[in-house]
């Protein structure tokens, strides 16, 4: 135990022996102080101990609930069922939004989310758990296909700004994504339209269609460049040190 709490035992038992002292003892002034402070004493414990009982309900409530979750998302996945699970889960990062004000549902929408993991897909189908696996977060970065042509999408625009590669990199308009947020199409001037569909996360096919034409020109697949992760870099390195080594 700290000074602090050692402290505070001492108040506790000492103001409460203080006033009972001086009220056969001490001045109606003396007599008056220790009773406030002791009465204080007895709120302040009262607002701490209500509190840290507060505290426990809520971690009863959210263990348990975090506890089912965990276990009914392990029990479907081992069962064939992660189409089940990345839904709900899905649902319910895109409800769930914390907040210091309150407990933000966290509960209730751990609880749903634990039963829309056992809900068929055709059950869920239009809910609020039928949650789509791309959002507006997944077109953003730099696509590029195996020629060294390249896209950079950002969030800077309405709704995004688009560039292609070039020895002048070019701006395109007239930006439309489609609701699902899987297709994505934007124009180049007035002789290219761009059309973009996503395959998963990491590749997009890319349709060039000649406007003046009416006719498709090309079609080609972007791939999302991303960053190393650590451990793919710890790996790496690693391995160029044995192979120095082996030399």
């Amino acid at each position: 135990m700290n000074g602090l709490g050692i402290l505070l035992i001492l108040l506790i038992v000492a103001l409460p022996a203080a006033w009972l002292v001086a009220e056969f003892k001490a001045r109606r002034s003396v007599r008056i102080g220790l009773g406030v402070l002791a009465l204080g004493m007895v709120i302040f414990l009262a607002y701490g101990l209500g509190s840290v009982l507060t505290t426990f309900n809520h971690n009863a409530w959210f263990g348990g609930a975090t506890k089912d979750l965990i276990e009914t998302s392990i029990a479907q996945i081992e069962d064939g069922h992660l189409d089940r699970v990345l839904k709900a889960w899905r649902g319910l990062d895109a409800q769930y939004q914390p907040t210091y004000e309150n407990r933000a549902g966290y509960k209730e929408l751990a609880d749903a989310t634990t039963k829309a993991m056992m809900t068929t897909p055709e059950a869920a189908s239009n809910s609020k758990w039928d949650s789509q696996p791309f959002n507006a977060k997944t077109w953003i970065g730099h696509w590029e296909n195996d020629t060294g042509f390249w896209i950079v999408i950002n969030d800077g625009g309405q709704p995004f700004d688009v560039k292609r590669s070039g020895d002048n990199p070019t701006s395109m308009h007239s930006v439309t994504v489609s609701g699902d947020f899987r297709a994505m199409k934007f124009k180049e001037g007035e002789q290219w339209l761009h059309t973009l569909t996503l395959k998963n996360k990491y590749e997009t096919s890319h349709e060039w269609f000649d406007l003046k034409e009416q006719k498709i020109w090309q079609t080609d697949t972007l791939h999302k460049l991303r960053r190393a992760t650590e451990s793919e870099r710890r790996v790496t390195q690693q391995t160029n040190v044995q192979q120095s080594v082996n030399r």
